[in-house]
Order: C-alpha cells, then sequence, then structure tokens
C-alpha cells in the first residue's frame, strides 16, 4: 500500500467517515489535528533511523485498526454501543499523535540542546538526545498539545482525556486502571477515557502493516554495527515477516500468520504475540468493567501459523511442568511444615487488601477497613474476610491465580507513597500446604464497583484444572477465602502457629474460635511483668521489680521489659554473686520479637550495649514495608540497607528505654552502665571470641555514653586487688592513651583427677594482670598499661587496632607452678572506626566458621597461625600460610578457606591433617 497525504488518508478511513456523518464539527477539528501533527510526526525518523515507522502513516493504520477491534455498532448511531464525536475526534486524535513527543518540536532545538548539553555536530542521533525523547515522549506529548491546543483544533475541555488516552500506551494495564477511574464529560455525556484508551491500546498493539518499516532501515540496520542496530534489524525484519497477516476474524478472534528465514526474528515475533495477548487480555477486562462493552476482540489466545521454511522451529525455553511448579510452590519444602503460615498469608493478604483501599480512599469515604478470621472446628475451616479492595477477574487471572505473578510488582500498585505488603505471588498458594480446597468470594472496590457483580470460584489442587469457572453475585466489595483442611491437619495447630505469627494488627483484626473473639491490638503490644514472670509474677517485691518501656516512632514501635533487683539502692540483674536474673524469667518470652505490618518475622536486630535477651525481652513493629526483603516463606528478612537501617532503629529505641531505666535508678554514669552491662552477659552471654566488625563504630556514633569499659591500671608492683580501676564510656576512651592487654584465650590446667579444668573469668583477669606486670617491666612500656577483663568490649579495641598484636608469657599460677598465656595487645592511640582497615583477610562459613585476621606475631614454636578462641584465628603475615590464605580470599572461594583453618585447628590439637604438608 502506498503512503499518500496524511488528510487523505485519513478520510478513506470508516472511522472518520462516520465521524463526518455524527459531527462535520469534530471532523473538522481532527483533519485540522492531523494536519498540525503529521508534519512534526515526519521527523522522528530522524532521532530514531533504525525504529518502524512512528508517523503520521502509522496513525492512519491505527486508525483502520480500531475498525476492526470495535464492534460494529460503535459507528452505529442507533446502537447501545455507538461512540459520541468527541469520543470519536479522540480516538483519531490519539492514534496519531500517541508518539508525539518523539521528536523534537519546532523552535525547541536549542533550549534541548542547553538543557541535554548536545553536541553541535550529530545532535539529531545524539545517544542522549534518543533516550530522552523514548523515555520522556508520553509526558512530552501531551505537554505540546496543551500549548498548541488552538492551533490544532483541539477544545480545551479535551486536553487532559486526550493526553491520558495518548500516555495509556506507555502504561501498564493496571497503572490505566487506577489512573483512568475519574471519568471525563463532554457533548453533555460521560466519557469512559479508561476504555476509550483500551481500544486506543488495542488497536496500536495489533498495527502490523505491510508499510510498517520505512524503506532502506532493513539494509542499514544490517550494515550498522552494535547492539541497537542488531535489536532494531530484528524488529522490522518480524514486521516485514508478518507485514499485514494480522486479522481479526468476525467473532472477535485473532489470527496471525507469517514465514520466516531467521529463528532469533520467529523467537521475537512469538514473544512479541505473547506480549500482546496478555495487553488484550488486560484491555478486554477494562472494557467488560465498563458500563457499555465496545470491544469486539476476544481475551483468548491468538491463532498463529508462523512458519520457517526448510527448517523445524521449536519454542523450548524453559519447560516447566505447571502441576510440578504449583506442587512445589504449595509443599512444605517451601513453608516449612509451619502450619499457621498459609493462615498468616491469607490474613497478609486481607491486610493488604484492606491497606490499599484506605490509601485510594478519600476521607469523605469514611471507609472503615476490617479483617475478619474464623476457625470453624465442625466445619474443619479457615476463613479469613476482609472489606479491602477486592479484586477484578482481570487482577484474579493476572495475579491471584498465576503463580509469583505479584500484584505489587506492578507499577501502578507500588508508588512513591504506597508500599505494598505483597511481594513473590505465592503466598495464596500455601494454603494447599495444609488444605484441599479454597472457596474464593470477591467483588472489586476499584473504578466503578457499584456496577460489577461480584465473582465466587474454587481452586482446588486435588483436581488441578486448566481452566476456572467464575460466578457472578451480589457482594459488597472485598474478598472472603474459606479454606478447607486436609483430614490430618489438627485446627488448633493452626489456630496456635498463626497466632504466633500475627503478632499486630496493621488494620482491625478479629480471630474467632470457638465462639470467642479476640480483637488484635493495633500496634506493637506491650510486654508486662506478667508476660516476662508468666507464674513467677509472685517474685515481684520491692527488691525485684520489671522495668517497662514503650516508645511509638514514625516507622518502628518497641515495647521492652526486663526485671531487675535493687541492693542498697543501687539496681542489678544479679540473681546471685554468679547468676542474673535470667532463671527467674518465664523462658517463653526470652527473645526479641520484629513483625513488619503485624507479621512476625526474623530480622536481625542491631548491637546494643546490654544483652536485653538474657534479662528480659522486647516488641517490635515495623510500620511500612518499604524495602523489605523476604526470604520465600516470609519467615526471614533478608539483609539489605534497609533491613539493617531498621535493625539500628529498633536497637536506637532500646538504648532510649535503658537510658530513662538508668537515669530512673541513679545509674547513669560509667561505673553503674559498664557493671550493668556486665551483669546482663553473666549465665553464658559473655561471647568475646568472634570478630565485632562494625559494632565499634556503630557504638561510638549511636551509644557512646552507653559503651563503657573497665580498664585495671598497672603500675609498679601493685597487685590487682590494689591497683587503679578507670571506669569511662567510649567519649572519655578515645581520648585516652596507653597499651591495653587482655587474655581471651581459654586456658585448661591439670586437675588432680588427672583430667584438665578451666579457670573462672576472674582468675583471667588476675592472671592477665599479673602478665601484663611482667611485660611491662620486661619491656619499660611508656606510657599507661592497662589490664580489660575478657569480653567483647576488649575485643572491640582489639579488633580496632590494625596493629594489634599477640605475645607469649609464662606466670605463676597456683600449684601447676607456672601457666604459659598467650596475651593480646593492643595500643588506644592505634584504635580505628573504619572496619576495612582492620586488617580482616575474610569472614568466612563453613567446615570452621569465623574471622581471618592478618597480624605480625612470633610464636616459640613458630607457627604461623594461632586460633583465638573457636571463631577467629592469626595468621602470620608475610607467611607461605598468608600467600595462600590472601589467595583463596581474593578468589571468594570461602568455603575451601574454612577447610583450611579446620585442619589448622586439627594441627593445633596435635593432629597435622596432611592437607597441611605443603602450607606450614
Amino acid at each position: 500500500m502506498d503512503v499518500r497525504d496524511p488528510i487523505e488518508e485519513l478520510e478513506s478511513t470508516t472511522v472518520f467517515a462516520y465521524l463526518l456523518r455524527l459531527s462535520p464539527d469534530y471532523a473538522e477539528r481532527a483533519r485540522r489535528f492531523v494536519g498540525g501533527v503529521a508534519p512534526i510526526l515526519a521527523s522522528t525518523q530522524r532521532h530514531f533511523p533504525y525504529y518502524t515507522r512512528h508517523d503520521a502513516h502509522h496513525g492512519f493504520q491505527v486508525v483502520r485498526r480500531l475498525e476492526g477491534v470495535m464492534l460494529p455498532g460503535c459507528l452505529q448511531t442507533d446502537a447501545a454501543q455507538c461512540l459520541g464525536g468527541a469520543e470519536l475526534f479522540l480516538l483519531i486524535a490519539a492514534a496519531y499523535a500517541h508518539d508525539l513527543g518523539m521528536t523534537v518540536f519546532p523552535g525547541e532545538q536549542q533550549a534541548l540542546a542547553a538543557k541535554l548539553k548536545l553536541p553541535a555536530e550529530e545532535w539529531e542521533t545524539n545517544p542522549v538526545l534518543t533516550e530522552y525523547l523514548r523515555r520522556e515522549h508520553s509526558r512530552r506529548g501531551g505537554h505540546y498539545i496543551h500549548q498548541n491546543a488552538g492551533t490544532l483544533g483541539l477544545p480545551e475541555n479535551l486536553v487532559a482525556p486526550l493526553d491520558l488516552i495518548m500516555r495509556s500506551h506507555n502504561m501498564s494495564v493496571s497503572q490505566l486502571d487506577v489512573e483512568g477511574r475519574t471519568p471525563f464529560a463532554a457533548e453533555d455525556r460521560k466519557l469512559d477515557i479508561r476504555q476509550l484508551a483500551a481500544i486506543l491500546c488495542t488497536a496500536d498493539a495489533l498495527e502490523f502493516s505491510a508499510t510498517r518499516v520505512l524503506d532502506g532501515v532493513i539494509e542499514l540496520t544490517r550494515q550498522t554495527r552494535g547492539i541497537a542496530a542488531q535489536i532494531s534489524y530484528r524488529e522490522n525484519r518480524k514486521h516485514v515477516c508478518i507485514c499485514d497477516s494480522l486479522a481479526i476474524a468476525d467473532e472477535g478472534h485473532v489470527i496471525v500468520s507469517g514465514t520466516f528465514s531467521e529463528g532469533d526474528v520467529l523467537a521475537l515475533a512469538h514473544r512479541t504475540l505473547d506480549e500482546i495477548e496478555g495487553w488484550v487480555q488486560g484491555y478486554c477486562e477494562i472494557d467488560r468493567q465498563s458500563r457499555v462493552p465496545r470491544l469486539r476482540i476476544r481475551a483468548e489466545a491468538f491463532t498463529r501459523r508462523l512458519e520457517m521454511p526448510g527448517a523445524r522451529f521449536e519454542r523450548l525455553g524453559v519447560r516447566m511442568s505447571k502441576r510440578a511448579v504449583i506442587d512445589l510452590v504449595a509443599s512444605k519444602a517451601v513453608w516449612g511444615g509451619n502450619k499457621g503460615a498459609p493462615a498468616r498469608e491469607l490474613i497478609q493478604n486481607a491486610v493488604e487488601a484492606c491497606r490499599y483501599r484506605q490509601y485510594h480512599s478519600s476521607p469523605a469515604a469514611k471507609y472503615l477497613p476490617q479483617v475478619m478470621v474464623a476457625f470453624d472446628r465442625e466445619a474443619h475451616t479457615v476463613s479469613v474476610s476482609d472489606n479491602g479492595c477486592g479484586m477484578s477477574q482481570r487482577t484474579i487471572l493476572d495475579n491471584f491465580l498465576s503463580v509469583a505473578s505479584s500484584r505489587a510488582k506492578e507499577p501502578s500498585y507500588a508508588s512513591d507513597q504506597y508500599a505494598p505488603i505483597a511481594r513473590f505471588g505465592t503466598g495464596f498458594w500455601s494454603v494447599f500446604s495444609i488444605g484441599e480446597r479454597a472457596e474464593i468470594l470477591t467483588a472489586p472496590f476499584e473504578g466503578n464497583a457499584g456496577d460489577r457483580p461480584g465473582l465466587r470460584f474454587e481452586v482446588s489442587l486435588e483436581e488441578l484444572k486448566d481452566y476456572t469457572v467464575f460466578q457472578e453475585c451480589d457482594l459488597a466489595p472485598g474478598t472472603s477465602v474459606t479454606l478447607h483442611l486436609s483430614n490430618d491437619i489438627v485446627i488448633d495447630d493452626v489456630f496456635e502457629e498463626c497466632r504466633r505469627l500475627v503478632v499486630c494488627a496493621a488494620v482491625p483484626i478479629s480471630i474467632e474460635i470457638d465462639g470467642v473473639v479476640e480483637n488484635l491490638q493495633a500496634g506493637v503490644p506491650a510486654l508486662t511483668s506478667i508476660d516476662l514472670l508468666g507464674p513467677k509474677i509472685g517474685l515481684l517485691n520491692e527488691n525485684f521489680g520489671v522495668f517497662e518501656f514503650r516508645r511509638d516512632a514514625t516507622d518502628v514501635e518497641v515495647s521492652m521489659a526486663f526485671a531487675y533487683r535493687t541492693i542498697d539502692g543501687r539496681p542489678t540483674f544479679r540473681q546471685n554473686e554468679y547468676t542474673s536474673v535470667i532463671g527467674l524469667l518465664d523462658h517463653v518470652f526470652r527473645q526479641t520479637r520484629v513483625s513488619v505490618c503485624g507479621f512476625g518475622v526474623g530480622l536481625r536486630i542491631a548491637h546494643t550495649c546490654f544483652e536485653l535477651g538474657r534479662v528480659g525481652a522486647a516488641n517490635a513493629n515495623v510500620t511500612s514495608p518499604r524495602g523489605i526483603e523476604y526470604s520465600l516463606d516470609r519467615g526471614q528478612v533478608r539483609e539489605n540497607s534497609t533491613s539493617i537501617a531498621i535493625g539500628q532503629r529498633i536497637a536506637d529505641l532500646i538504648h532510649e528505654g535503658y537510658r530513662v531505666f538508668l537515669k530512673e535508678n541513679g545509674a547513669y554514669d560509667a561505673e553503674s552502665i559498664c557493671r550493668l552491662n556486665e551483669e546482663s552477659e553473666l549465665s553464658g552471654g559473655n561471647v568475646y571470641d568472634t570478630y565485632v566488625g562494625e559494632q565499634l563504630a556503630e557504638a561510638a556514633q549511636r551509644y557512646p555514653d552507653l559503651l563503657c569499659f573497665r580498664l585495671y591500671e598497672v603500675e609498679g608492683s601493685k597487685a590487682l586487688g590494689s591497683c587503679l580501676v578507670r571506669t569511662v564510656d567510649w567519649n572519655e576512651l578515645k581520648s585516652m592513651r596507653g597499651t591495653c592487654f587482655l587474655l581471651q584465650t581459654p586456658i585448661e590446667l591439670p586437675a588432680p583427677d588427672g583430667l584438665s579444668r578451666s579457670i573462672y573469668p576472674e582468675q583471667m583477669l588476675a592472671l592477665a594482670y599479673a602478665a601484663a606486670a611482667t611485660i611491662k617491666k620486661n619491656e619499660s612500656i611508656e606510657g599507661q598499661v592497662y589490664v580489660l577483663a575478657p569480653d567483647r568490649r576488649a575485643s572491640m579495641l582489639f579488633d580496632a587496632d590494625p596493629l594489634s598484636a599477640i605475645q607469649v608469657v609464662e606466670v605463676p599460677f597456683d600449684h601447676v607452678g607456672r601457666c604459659r598465656l598467650v596475651m593480646q595487645r593492643c595500643n588506644l592511640g592505634n584504635v580505628v572506626l573504619d572496619p576495612s582497615q582492620h586488617r580482616i583477610i575474610a569472614k568466612v562459613q563453613g567446615r570452621w566458621t569465623g574471622a581471618v585476621y592478618e597480624r605480625t606475631f612470633h610464636l616459640p614454636d613458630d607457627k604461623p597461625y594461632l586460633l583465638l578462641g573457636r571463631h577467629r584465628v592469626l595468621i602470620q603475615a608475610g607467611s607461605r600460610l598468608h600467600g595462600i590464605v590472601s589467595g583463596l580470599a581474593r578468589l571468594k572461594r570461602f568455603s575451601k578457606l574454612a577447610e583450611l583453618v579446620d585442619d589448622l585447628r586439627k594441627d593445633a590439637e596435635g593432629f597435622t591433617p596432611a592437607t597441611l604438608k605443603n602450607v606450614l
């Protein structure tokens, strides 16, 4: 077909002919509009020389395609579907102008050149310009018609609806569904712009024609190097091979055929048709929801006959068994056998539906969200109902019944202002790990909900059908899911495990079982004395109490409680001389629970100055899911910058409460804080043989007043019991100078029964003090010398000194005679907070888990390594072993490195593996 004058082409269409009979005024406006945009569209090819046709002729072909996608009644004045003059004008104008922004407008070159810093030469095809035009063309086109409406013959009242229709071809179906809800009016009639956009987008998607490819483009792209040219070559060849072989049968079924000589072009054609099928299904759903449906095309798979003569083309791709995939996402392998997780997923979906409707409801609507959960023993069912946004048939098919197709991934659903809870699109399928079938009732809130009936359907894995039967029913907006449990599932197990996973309510939630209704608290639950002590609540007296604290911040809510005793007017975490108050707590509450929007998850809280979990507990609720990444079963939060920031925020609020406690009890001083922190670590909480990483840096920034150190000053012949003890917080410590010694390597001494025995931390401190005194005397160390107790705070200083080292010294001890000690040594003046300067070669997990340090030291046996407890190993800098270890770390062979360190551990025990023969 020849390309003629744009006005002649327009006048040759059935759509224009009907508009001319219906409204000569709008017909004349259409001529004027096309005449105004055609010259501008003609310049598009200057900026996109490899593209298919995006000029006025393409607009003409889209108008021609409109005739096939609409019902005949749309162009018949006596039919219910008939379109008015304004509606037809909008369709014609959008058909021509939807790509208008892909070119430089008259008089715009100078301003664009300055804005984008374009060169004077070859600016028309500069990548910066073309990327800008491609990215912004929808916005630019609407802006241009607004600025030039009078010249183009466009009535001012139609500028906004035309802009929306023009932009719709760059929207997802869901985005169009949202943005097109509010109707417009013209000619004293309501304009369903969402439906008009669906009609236009359908016609544009199906525009395959013999003239779509410009003369010479195929040869140009074939001769041009680069990925862009290769992509454009295949795109243009796809249109050439299909040409005008796309037809819409009388019953609305799409038939497409084509002959191909290249496999990659044929594969591209199939992928394109796959996408178009999906779009058309969505547009048909929008049309179905309209008061008067107008699309003739049917929402079903196209009939394709795409052939490659002389070859056999098979669409292999990734082949998956539909049954196997669904069985997998519905299996205990994914959901961990947690019987409460499926109920939690249903409740979470219901809460999400309410949050979404609430976000899109005006205050005048007075919407009150509600989620109701019922556990029915007699019927052996779990029902979750909500009055949220509900689902249209398109949402059901595209998201609810599509595995791994979450609505949250659609641009119109998640926005800068609204963050959805949903993530993977697999949550519903978890119900079949405990259930046999699910009955769903739903009615959409979005759009003209009053005009849409509700839908009833069932899903069952027992007989996995390749179809879904929808029955219409009268329903208020919202969704109800009734899950029929498997016979072997105990409903009490589902209830109890679900109840543990649902911590609080982001919207009102009521849970009913045995006729008893529990209304979940909005916001993080408070922790009280009865929660902490349980049946031991009678222990409370004037000397034993529970401190309770709650703080609601903008992004996180925290409640905290911990037990303490008062002795001589001072608070303490000691139950007696050797144990903490941990033995008095109800073991069920020895944990901090974190939830996101009320649903419990595993999220790592940043390090705190005291061991809260050993003296009490906390509840934390994150009020927004934005930036949260979950494991597939939602049991854990994957660590990222958001989760780290949240963990720090929770720790900040815990510290805020701790400061309140300290001040109320007259203990907000370095000595008291240090003592209480140490006491909270009693009964197994003092874990110091691990690398502390960023903990010192975080403490220095976030809670320097609560990070306190006890330093024993080594002076002359003074014994430990009579030495000067300095207790300081970080702010004071960072200004101090001196050499610090600590003893953290476990010591096993022979016992009378022939076995060995460990020594107490207090004895380790005494030995460390004696060793430090010996070293100071022998080396004449200048400046102050301090000894620190074997705890995590001491590890912070050792790790943060890149020049920290170890040295071996012998001191007398009890009946043993002399005791050989491995002392750690650091200097306060060398401490740096940046972990990248801590000379850590690698952190590994595997057969051995821990951190590998690079240090300089000397051992009597000349071993090039030293194990500092269970999870730290020092490697002699410059040794052969150091070269091997560093090489493995550079190659990220951390599993192999873990195996090597484990072999070193065996060597340290006196059993040298053969693998170390050429290493040591």
